[in-house]
C-alpha cells in the first residue's frame, strides 16, 4: 500500500525534500507538492538579477519538469490539522480542495518582515522574489533615465537618491549590485555625473553584514563607504510616506525607490494550523526534523526543515543552539528528512541532522565581496570569484547551471545591459491605449 506524502512548500527544503523522495525505491510513495508559484527561485543570486548579470529566468526551477514523479499543485493551504493528517488547499483556479495524507513535509519558506511604518506599502518594495528583483533592476534605470529628463533639481535629487533599508548580506549584496548598474547607466546620459548618485543603507544594528563574522563586517562596512554608500548605523525609519523617508531623530531623505531587506520572519500560515510553534512563531523540530510538541512528544507524520524550522545545532559547543534559518541547511536538511520518513515508513533507524557550517560568501558586485570559508577569509575578487564558483555548481538542475554560466561569459565578452524594461510591469497600456484612441475616432 503506498504512503500519501505531502510536501507545502517549493522551496529550498521543499524541492530537495521531493527530489531526494521520487528517487527513493525501498517505499511506494505518492508524493504531492503544494506552493503558489509553479517553480523555485534561486534567492542567492538575486542580487545578480537586479544588476543585470543573471537572467530572471534563470535562478527559476521549473518544479513539474523538475518534479516528474511528483504531483504539484498551484495553491495556497489555508487550514492543517497535524493530528487528523488533512490539509485544506486552496489553489490558484478559486476552487477549494481536502487532502488525506500519512506524511507531511513542513518547507514553507519565510516571508518579509515588516512593520507599520507609514507610507511603507505605498512606497517600498521588498527583495525576496524574482519579481522583486527585476523591478528593482528596472526602477533604479527608469529613475536615471527621469533625472537626465528632467530640469526640476529637486525632482532630480529624489530620482537619483536611493534607500535600502536593512543591512544583512542580502541588503548589502543587491545594494551593491543596483549601485553599480546606477553608475553605468549614468554614463550614458551627458547630463549626469555619478557624484550625482545617493545611495543609503540603513540598518538598526552597529554593523552591516553581520553573517560574514566580525572583521569582515567592518571591513565591508569600510569598503562600502569608500564605494560612496551613506551607511546610517543604529538607525531605524519612522515613516516614508511620499517616498520622504523620516529616520528616527528628523532627519528626512527624499527618495523615489525605497527597498525594504530588513529581514524574515516564520511564514504566518502556521498560525492558522495547529501545527506546535515556538515562542518566535517557528516550528518545534528535534534533530530527527520530526514536529515537537511543547511537551517534548512527537507528532506523527510531520516533519519540519528549512527557514521555518527549528532545529537543534547538535554541533554547537554551547548548548541549546539552533541552526541558523538558510539555504545551505534547507538543501542539506531535506535530504535527511526525505530518509527519515522513509525510514519511519518502513520502521528503520532515523538519522539526526548535523551539519558544521562551511561559513558564508558574499558578493558586493563585479570584483567585490567577502567571504568567511572555514574560518579562512578573502575579500574582493578571490571571495567574489568564489560566490560565483559556489552558486554556479550548486544551483538545482544542469539546465540551470549552464544557462547562469552562459550568461556570465557573455556578460563578460560584451556588456551589461542597460535598457529598463518598465513597460513589463503594465503589459496591457499600449493596447488600451490604441483601443482609445480607435474609439475616439469613430
Amino acid at each position: 500500500m503506498s504512503q500519501r506524502i505531502l510536501i507545502l512548500g517549493g522551496g529550498y527544503a521543499g524541492l530537495y525534500a521531493a527530489k531526494s523522495l521520487q528517487n527513493q525505491s525501498d517505499a511506494l510513495l505518492e508524493i504531492t507538492v503544494v506552493d503558489a508559484n509553479p517553480y523555485m527561485t534561486y534567492q542567492p543570486l538575486l542580487p545578480e538579477v537586479a544588476g543585470g548579470h543573471v537572467n530572471p529566468a534563470d535562478v527559476t526551477i521549473d518544479l513539474r519538469r523538475t518534479l516528474r514523479h511528483c504531483t504539484v499543485l498551484r495553491g495556497t493551504v489555508t487550514d492543517l490539522d497535524v493530528e487528523q493528517k488533512t490539509a485544506n488547499i486552496d489553489l490558484l483556479n478559486d476552487q477549494e480542495i481536502s487532502i488525506d495524507y500519512d506524511q507531511v513535509i513542513l518547507a514553507l519558506g519565510a516571508v518579509t518582515r515588516v512593520f507599520p511604518t507609514p507610507g511603507l506599502i505605498e512606497n517600498a518594495v521588498g527583495f525576496k522574489t524574482v519579481e522583486e528583483a527585476v523591478y528593482t533592476h528596472n526602477r533604479v534605470l527608469e529613475q536615471v533615465a527621469r533625472a537626465a529628463e528632467t530640469t526640476d533639481e529637486a525632482e532630480k535629487r529624489k530620482a537619483l537618491t536611493f534607500v535600502f533599508v536593512g543591512g544583512g548580506y542580502t541588503g548589502v549584496e543587491a545594494l551593491s549590485e543596483l549601485s553599480d548598474l546606477s553608475k553605468n547607466a549614468v554614463r550614458n546620459h551627458p547630463s549626469l555625473d555619478e557624484s550625482d548618485l545617493h545611495w543609503v543603507l540603513i540598518e538598526a544594528l552597529d554593523r552591516v553584514a553581520p553573517e560574514v563574522g566580525p572583521e569582515l563586517s567592518k571591513w565591508t562596512l569600510q569598503a562600502l563607504r569608500d564605494r560612496g554608500i551613506d551607511i546610517r548605523l543604529e538607525t531605524t525609519i519612522e515613516s516614508c510616506e511620499n517616498g520622504d523617508v523620516t529616520l528616527k531623530g528628523g532627519d528626512v531623505i527624499p527618495a523615489n525607490t525605497i527597498v525594504w531587506t530588513a529581514g524574515v520572519q516564520p511564514n504566518p500560515l502556521y498560525k492558522s494550523t495547529n501545527v506546535p510553534l515556538g515562542p518566535k512563531g517557528h516550528v518545534i523540530a528535534n534533530a530527527h526534523l520530526q514536529v515537537m510538541r511543547e511537551d517534548g512528544s512527537i507528532v506523527d507524520g510531520a516533519w519540519a526543515l528549512g527557514d521555518n524550522a527549528q532545529v537543534p545545532d547538535l554541533t554547537a559547543a554551547k548548548q541549546p543552539a539552533y541552526y541558523p534559518p538558510n539555504a545551505q541547511n534547507a538543501m542539506r536538511q531535506a535530504p535527511v528528512a526525505a530518509k527519515n520518513v522513509v525510514s519511519s515508513i518502513l520502521s528503520r533507524p532515523l538519522i539526526e541532522y548535523r551539519h558544521e557550517s562551511l561559513g558564508t560568501i558574499a558578493s558586493y558586485g563585479i570584483g567585490h565581496g567577502a567571504a568567511n570559508v572555514k574560518g579562512i577569509k578573502l575579500k574582493n575578487l578571490p571571495a567574489w570569484m568564489m560566490h560565483r564558483a559556489y552558486h554556479g555548481a550548486v544551483i538545482p538542475t544542469f539546465n540551470r547551471k549552464i544557462r547562469v554560466f552562459i550568461g556570465w561569459f557573455t556578460e563578460a565578452v560584451t556588456s551589461r545591459e542597460t535598457t529598463a524594461l518598465t513597460a513589463l510591469e503594465t503589459p496591457r497600456k499600449a493596447f488600451t491605449a490604441a483601443f482609445g484612441k480607435s474609439r475616439a475616432k469613430n
